[in-house]
């Protein structure tokens, strides 16, 4: 099972990282005499499977990997299991109309209509977001920039073009996010098209730890692992 855990670093180590010397997933620091890993093209499910076989790692981070809980995005399902599912509630469905069926009673009725005010949780309904995405590059790769709706951990990525249009609820949060870039949020209160977002290039906003990393676990696993 994955844990979900958030990542703080107190005490950040000073050490220049470009002054390190290269290993395989990082670098060597000689004043902590430890490997630091580079997670800052890591996704949050490859930091999340990192920390859940060996807590004590040292890693080097984006200040936007750092203080929020790591998402686990829900794989999608595939195909046949949407199709199976489907066949399985369409024969539900046929055997429920036999039995409605056995017993069928006709009621004279008022040829007036009449008006019924639904009441709809607004919450629920789905919005419309667009939106173009920009990047200060020469040959942008779009496919990198990662579109979450936290409430759902629901992944989208932009067309080639950067173009999106995706569908959340009211009250979502929206994070948009590429490796090297500030995260973007919104929150959604009405549908919108949000025309271009820019993203700011996140320079100088990396941490390099040469100690021991501070990991908040989650509830569940703080109450299955008591000593």
């Amino acid at each position: 099972m994955i844990y979900k855990i958030k990542i703080s670093i107190p005490e950040p180590c000073h050490e220049n990282w470009l002054e390190m010397s290269p290993t395989e997933k990082g670098k060597f620091c000689s004043n902590c005499q430890k490997n630091v890993i580079d997670f800052t093209k890591a996704s949050d499910r490859e930091i999340l499977l990192a920390y859940n076989k060996n807590e004590h790692l040292c890693g080097r981070f984006r200040t936007s990997q750092l203080d929020r809980t790591l998402i686990l995005p829900k794989e999608k399902k595939s195909i046949w299991m949407i199709a199976a599912a489907s066949v399985i509630a369409f024969l539900g469905l046929g055997s429920q109309t036999v039995k409605a069926q056995g017993n069928i009673r006709i009621e004279q009725t008022d040829k007036k209509a009449t008006k019924e005010t639904i009441s709809i949780d607004s919450n629920n309904t789905e919005i419309e977001i667009e939106g173009d995405i920009f990047l200060d590059e020469i040959n942008p790769n779009f496919e990198e920039v990662d579109i979450l709706i936290y409430d759902k951990n629901y992944v989208f990525h932009p067309n080639t073009d950067g173009k999106f249009c995706i569908k959340a609820n009211k009250n979502d949060s929206i994070l948009i996010s590429k490796t090297g870039y500030i995260n973007h949020y919104i929150r959604v209160v009405r549908s919108i098209n949000l025309d271009t977002i820019e993203l700011e290039a996140d320079n100088c906003r990396t941490f390099v730890v040469g100690g021991a990393i501070a990991i908040k676990r989650s509830f569940w696993y703080r109450l299955f692992h008591k000593n």
